[in-house]
């Protein structure tokens, strides 16, 4: 276990090196600012007649697990795992004494430790803009559990994207086809119904089964086996392709 921890400290240092990781969190940020920007200048318009009172920190839920985090994720589990293939430094990741699943997850792991990390830094970002533009702070625990909740599902998006660079030959068509596959389940969760329900990416909003509405017991059973089946399944895969590889 040690030797698993230390070895994904390693990974996520080689990921935090990475100044686009950093650069995506600021672009990130500054989207946020320019959301509560909005309801700004819609007062200033109507000379302080209409004022906008919003939870920010929820409203850019949506933007932080559907697209901002997914895409760090997309772009991280490249950079360790097709993009290592391609320059031949996969080889000194597997002399280290550990075994190939031990490899692997320590890897993963990395990468789900830098999305959690991009969130909560979402979450302080989203929180200070909230306090600045002077709106109610009432709600900010229910919302940071909201944010917790929905780190569960980043596990799955890791496991697709592993896959995917498992049978990718190069990061540039690993990257594209994260995106693509991404984006076509997140068609499939919008538009196809029921099919799209038993996609795992529907639940990138976890906290929406959690909070708020309470589902029948046997509802709430089948999506959370949908989400960690799903996860089971693309892991599995993906350790068996990684395990029989020649690096």
């Amino acid at each position: 276990m040690k030797a698993l921890i230390l070895n994904t400290g390693s990974e996520l240092k080689k990921l935090l090196m990475k100044k686009k990781y950093l650069v995506l969190t600021v672009l990130g940020a500054i989207i946020c600012i320019l959301r509560i920007g909005d309801n700004v200048l819609v007062s200033k318009i109507t000379g302080g007649e209409v004022v906008i009172k919003s939870n920010l920190i929820m409203e850019m839920v949506g933007f932080v697990f559907d697209i901002l985090v997914p895409l760090i994720i997309f772009m991280a589990v490249t950079d360790l795992f097709a993009s290592e293939v391609q320059e031949d430094s996969m080889k000194a990741s597997l002399l280290r004494p550990l075994t190939r699943f031990k490899v692997m997850t320590s890897k993963s792991l990395a990468v789900l430790v830098l999305g959690c990390m991009v969130t909560l830094a979402m979450f302080v970002i989203s929180l200070i803009v909230q306090i600045v533009s002077g709106n109610s702070l009432r709600s900010v625990p229910i919302t940071f559990a909201a944010y917790l909740i929905n780190m569960i599902p980043l596990i799955a998006i890791v496991s697709m994207a592993l896959l995917i660079n498992m049978i990718s030959k190069s990061p540039t068509l690993a990257m594209l086809l994260c995106i693509v596959v991404y984006v076509f389940f997140k068609y499939l969760n919008y538009y196809i119904t029921p099919v799209g329900q038993m996609v795992f990416t529907a639940y990138s909003q976890w906290h929406k089964i959690w909070i708020g509405n309470v589902l029948p017991f046997t509802a709430l059973i089948s999506k959370i086996g949908i989400l960690f089946g799903s996860i089971l399944i693309l892991y599995t895969l993906s350790y068996i392709i990684f395990d029989s590889k020649d690096y």
